[in-house]
């Protein structure tokens, strides 16, 4: 059921990935985030994938060590090299969702608007802001960083 109390029907669709990092799933999404259920299929979708390419290109150096280290995907990876591969892959799809969610956050007054039931929390800039911490913390945690640097100017 979406903030509006329409009910949210789940769309098994999957993202495909670049074949190093997860595919990902609509249905995912929608169990995980609680997307309104005013959102078509293809924003959804779009959504993800915006996401994904941002969140990829982020980690494009953390990709190129472990493939260095003989990983050729984060979710089939030896658990000798790649320990603790199911946390990385479900930070990844955390990193990737938050940002997608931040994102369709911002789409929403385009989709749904009426003057007297404004949902602020669907809206409000701290709601989108909170969700890209959460994706760049996660970034940060699959990267081997602390969620703070300082840097000695």
């Amino acid at each position: 059921m979406s903030f509006s109390g329409k009910p949210t029907t789940l769309v098994e669709q999957a993202i495909e990935n670049d074949g190093f990092w997860p595919d990902l799933s609509v249905a995912e999404f929608q169990r995980g985030y609680r997307l309104p259920a005013e959102y078509l299929v293809e924003l959804l979708a779009d959504g993800i994938a915006f996401a994904m390419g941002e969140v990829n290109q982020d980690l494009a150096k953390r990709k190129a060590a472990w493939q260095a280290a003989g990983i050729a995907s984060v979710e089939s990876a030896d658990p000798t090299v790649l320990q603790e591969r199911t946390f990385h892959v479900a930070t990844y799809k955390r990193a990737v969702y938050c940002r997608a969610k931040a994102y369709l956050l911002q789409q929403f007054a385009t989709v749904n608007r009426r003057d007297t039931a404004e949902n602020l929390a669907k809206e409000a800039p701290a709601t989108e802001e909170r969700f890209l911490a959460f994706s760049q913390q996660a970034v940060r945690l699959l990267q081997g960083r602390s969620r703070i640097t300082a840097v000695l100017l």
